[in-house]
C-alpha cells in the first residue's frame, strides 16, 4: 500500500475536520463555525500514544502554531496549538492538507540532472538522479565560467529575501536578486512607506475590535487567511458590520451586510468620493488629524473635485450610495479598511498605488491607523540581522543596472523585490546585458505575467538551476533540480512579523526525519560558495547559530528555546499606539512629500484604468485565489483537489445563456496576447462585463501525478512589460497591471 493510500481520507471526514470546511467547495460557501482548540480532536487519535512536537505552518507567512503528533515515526495529525495569541489554536484548510504534501509520493526525492538540451513545453527533460556532490560542483563550475566570461552580474537570482543566497549573490557580483513582490503588494508598500511607516506596509488588522470593515476587492474569508478570518467573524459576531466592493461575489462578498459590484478598476474614484463626503461635511476625528497627520488642508482642497456623482460616472455605484456608505464609515468607530495584496489596491491596475493612497487618507480621517479596530504597525521584537551576526568580507564592485530595470524605480529600489513583469523582456533582449544563469526557489513560470514568453526566456537560458519540493514547469525547464525539505522536516523559529498583533515567536522543531534526500536553502548556498572558492564569506556561519545569536539579543537561547514546553515565547503586550510616525515630520503624511521628493503625484488624483472593454474584448479579466490551494504549490494536494480540481471561466449566467454558453461547457477565453480552453461556470454574483478565474492551474509538469493538465494558467492571458513601457506608467508603487486585461469569450 502507497504512502498516499494508508493516510488518505475523504472529502467529506477532511471538511468536517478543517475550520475551512464552510470554505473549501468554491464559490459562495458560508463562513465555517470555529471550534475551540480544546474541541479539535479532528481524527480517531490517543493522543497519549503520540509523539507531540512543537511547530509552525510553512504554507503561508503568518506561521501559526502547530502541535504535530507522530506515531510509529509518521505524522497523523496536526492541531493549532492552543497557547499561540495570534492564530488561537486554529488552522486553516491548507494548513490540515500539509501532511498529503508532506507524504506526496512525487516529491522531489535527489538532485536531477538534464541530459535532454532541447527546452521547452511539453519537452520530456530527461533527467538522471545525481549526488549531490556533483550537483553542487556542477553549478559552481557553470556559475565560475559564466562569471569569468560574461561578469557576475550574468548570473540571477530569483527567491524571496533570504540573507544566505543574498550573500552568495553578492560575493559572486550580481546586481539580479528579483523577487515577486511587483505582482503581489509593493503598490500597497510603495503608498504605507511614503505617508505612515518609512519601511512598508504593515499586514497586521485589529479587526476583530472593528465596528465597520469596509473591504475594496479584499477576500479576507475566501483567501482562508487564519488571523483575519478570526478577525472577522469575531467582529461580525459582535455587531461589527461587513461591506464588500467587488465586481465578483467573493466568499467574503457572500458573508457581507452589503456586496457592491463595483466596476473593475474604479474603486479610486469610490474612495476619492468619500474621502470628499467626509470632510464637506465634518465626519472625520478632528483630534486625531489635528494630532497626528500632516497635509489635511490640501486633501481637503484637493478633494472638492471628486464629488459622488462624479464617482457614480466612474464606478457604475450610484451617488447615494457612496455617500451613505462614506457617512457610515466616519459614524461608526472604529472603522477600517483593510487591504490584502492581490486586492484592487494591490499590483491589479495603474491606479492601485493612488488607491493605496487613499486608503491611507481614510483610515487616517476615522482614526485608526495603529489604533485599536485598525492597522497596527509591527510589533514583532528586534532582533540583529545576519550581517550584524555574520559581518562579512568587502565584497565585489558590481554593476548597477539590473535586467529588470528595478533599479530606476525612485523609491521602491530600495526594498528587496523586483518586476516579474519585466523579466522576460529583459532576459530575451539582453538588456542591459546578457543574463545566462539563474538560481530559482519556489517560483514558477505559471505565477507571472505572459507565462509563456517568460517560459521562452527561461527556456533559453544557458543554465538554470531550481529548488522546488515537486515538480514544477520551471523545474522542468531547469538544468539543475535540487530538492528541498518539507517544512515539517526543518527546524528553526519565526517572529511573525506578517502578523505581529503579539510580539510572540514560534518554534519550529524536525516533525519528521527527512523521507529523502534533501538539503537545506541555506546549507546549498553556503555549499555552491565554497565550490566556487567563495568560502571566506560564510566562514563562521551556520544556521544554527544565526538562530542562537538572534534570540540571545532577546534574553534566551536555542537551547532554551528548542525546550520551550509550548514551543512558543513571549507573551500578550498590550497595545501602545504610536503617537509619531517614520516620515520627514513625523506624522501621517496625508500629502506625500516623499512621492513629492521623488517625482510622483503626492495626491492620489484620479487616473483611468489602462485597458477598457470594447466591441472585440467585451469582458474585464479579476482573478481569485481558491481558499484550498496555496498559489501554485498545493495542486497535487489530493485532497485539495479533490475540493478544487480545476478553475473556471466564471461568468455571469444571464449574459452566458444569451451567448449560448451552458454551465460546464468549454470556452474559449482570450486576451489581446493569447488564449486558454476552461470550462464555464454560470453564476448570479458577477458583473456582467467581467470573467472571473481562479489562479494556480493549468499545470504541464511532468511528474505531477494528481495535477497535471487541469484547467488552464490565467497568467498566459495577462501582458507584460519591457523596462521602457514600464517606465511610462509613472507608478511610485510599480505594480505589475495583473488585471489591466479584457477578454473575449466564445464556444470551444
Amino acid at each position: 500500500m502507497s504512502d498516499r493510500e494508508k493516510f488518505k481520507i475523504n472529502r467529506r471526514d477532511f471538511l468536517k475536520t478543517s475550520i475551512g470546511a464552510g470554505l473549501a467547495a468554491g464559490v459562495g460557501l458560508s463562513v465555517p463555525k470555529f471550534v475551540k482548540a480544546k474541541e479539535q480532536d479532528r481524527l480517531p487519535l490517543n493522543e497519549e500514544e503520540a509523539k507531540v512536537v512543537p511547530s509552525f505552518c510553512g504554507v503561508c507567512s503568518g506561521n501559526c502554531a502547530i502541535k504535530a503528533y507522530v506515531k510509529n515515526g509518521r505524522v497523523v495529525h496536526l492541531k493549532g496549538n492552543p497557547d499561540d495569541l495570534a492564530a488561537q489554536g486554529r488552522l486553516c484548510v491548507k494548513a490540515y492538507n500539509s501532511i498529503e504534501t508532506l507524504y506526496d509520493p512525487d516529491r522531489l526525492k535527489q538532485p536531477l540532472k538534464r541530459t535532454n538540451p532541447e527546452k521547452g513545453i511539453g519537452v520530456d527533460p530527461k533527467f538522471v538522479e545525481i549526488s549531490w556532490e556533483e550537483a553542487i560542483e556542477t553549478i559552481a563550475n557553470k556559475f565560475n565560467e559564466i562569471k569569468e566570461e560574461y561578469g557576475g552580474h550574468a548570473i540571477s537570482f530569483m527567491h524571496r529575501s533570504n540573507p544566505f543566497s543574498q550573500r552568495l549573490g553578492r560575493a559572486i557580483g550580481t546586481p539580479n536578486f528579483i523577487a515577486h513582490q511587483s505582482t503581489c503588494f509593493t503598490t500597497q508598500e510603495a503608498a504605507w512607506h511614503a505617508m505612515v511607516t518609512g519601511s512598508g506596509k504593515p499586514w497586521t488588522y485589529d479587526l476583530k475590535n472593528s465596528k465597520y470593515i469596509l473591504c475594496f476587492g479584499t477576500d479576507l474569508l475566501g483567501k482562508a487567511k487564519n488571523m483575519h478570518m478570526q478577525h472577522v467573524t469575531d467582529a461580525m459576531r459582535k455587531g461589527a458590520k461587513l461591506v464588500v466592493l467587488d465586481p465578483y461575489k467573493s466568499i467574503t462578498a457572500g458573508k457581507a451586510h452589503e456586496w457592491i459590484p463595483i466596476k473593475p478598476g474604479t474603486d479610486l474614484a469610490f474612495t476619492l468620493a468619500m474621502i470628499h463626503v467626509i470632510i464637506k461635511e465634518e465626519l472625520y476625528d478632528k483630534e486625531f488629524v489635528e494630532k497626528y497627520t500632516k497635509g489635511f488642508e490640501e486633501v481637503k482642497e484637493f478633494s472638492k473635485q471628486y464629488t459622488p456623482q462624479w464617482a457614480e460616472g466612474k464606478t457604475e455605484v450610484p451617488a447615494d450610495v457612496i455617500v451613505r456608505i462614506a457617512r457610515e464609515f466616519a459614524q461608526t468607530p472604529p472603522a477600517h479598511i483593510p487591504s490584502h495584496k492581490r486586492d484592487a489596491a494591490g499590483p491589479n491596475y495603474v491606479n492601485s498605488t493612488k488607491l493605496a493612497q487613499t486608503q491611507v487618507i481614510l483610515n487616517a480621517l476615522v482614526g485608526t491607523i495603529d489604533r485599536p479596530g485598525g492597522s497596527l504597525l509591527p510589533r514583532n521584537p528586534s532582533m540583529p540581522g545576519f550581517d550584524a551576526i555574520f559581518p562579512p568580507p568587502e565584497f565585489p564592485d558590481m554593476v548597477t543596472k539590473r535586467i529588470d530595470g528595478w533599479e530606476e524605480e525612485p523609491l521602491m529600489h530600495t526594498y528587496y523585490r523586483g518586476n516579474m513583469a519585466t523579466v522576460a523582456d529583459g532576459i530575451l533582449n539582453e538588456d542591459p546585458y546578457p543574463v545566462k544563469a539563474a538560481l530559482v526557489r519556489g517560483y514558477n513560470t505559471l505565477t507571472f505575467p505572459n507565462a509563456k514568453r517568460m517560459t521562452k526566456a527561461f527556456a533559453e537560458m544557458d543554465f538554470l538551476v531550481t529548488l522546488e519540493i515537486l515538480p514544477s514547469e520551471l523545474a522542468q525547464l531547469s538544468d539543475i533540480v535540487l530538492p528541498e525539505p518539507h517544512w515539517l522536516e526543518g527546524s528553526g523559529f519565526a517572529d511573525r512579523a506578517y502578523n505581529s498583533m503579539y510580539p510572540q515567536l514560534a518554534l519550529k522543531l524536525p516533525v519528521h526525519d527527512s523521507l529523502y534526500n534533501t538539503k537545506g536553502w541555506g546549507t546549498i548556498t553556503m555549499e555552491i560558495a565554497e565550490k566556487m572558492g567563495l568560502g571566506k564569506y560564510f566562514e563562521g556561519v551556520s544556521g544554527g547559530k544565526f538562530n542562537d545569536e538572534r534570540l540571545k539579543a532577546l534574553g534566551t537561547s536555542w537551547e532554551e528555546f528548542s525546550k520551550s514546553p509550548n514551543g512558543l515565547w513571549g507573551d500578550e503586550k498590550a497595545l501602545e499606539p504610536r503617537e509619531t510616525f517614520n516620515t520627514p515630520s513625523g506624522k501621517i503624511e496625508l500629502y506625500a512629500t516623499l512621492f513629492e521628493e521623488k517625482g510622483f503625484d503626492p495626491l492620489p488624483t484620479w487616473r483611468p484604468k489602462l485597458e477598457e472593454k470594447s466591441d472585440k474584448y467585451p469582458f474585464y479579466l479579476v482573478i481569485n485565489r481558491p481558499n484550498v490551494h496555496k498559489m501554485h504549490r498545493t495542486q497535487n494536494n489530493p485532497i485539495a483537489d479533490e475540493i478544487s480540481p480545476e478553475n473556471y471561466a466564471v461568468m455571469n449566467a444571464q449574459v452566458a445563456q444569451k451567448m449560448g454558453i451552458k454551465d460546464g461547457e468549454e470556452v474559449i477565453v482570450e486576451s489581446k496576447i493569447s488564449e486558454i480552453k476552461l470550462k464555464a461556470k454560470l453564476i448570479e454574483g458577477i458583473r456582467p462585463d467581467t470573467i472571473m478565474i481562479e489562479h494556480g492551474f493549468g499545470r504541464w509538469a511532468k511528474g505531477l501525478k494528481v495535477a497535471h493538465g487541469k484547467g488552464a494558467n490565467d497568467g498566459d492571458l495577462i501582458p507584460d512589460f519591457s523596462v521602457e513601457e514600464f517606465r511610462k506608467l509613472n507608478d511610485p508603487g510599480a505594480g505589475a497591471c495583473m488585471s489591466e486585461v479584457c477578454l473575449n469569450v466564445r464556444k470551444a
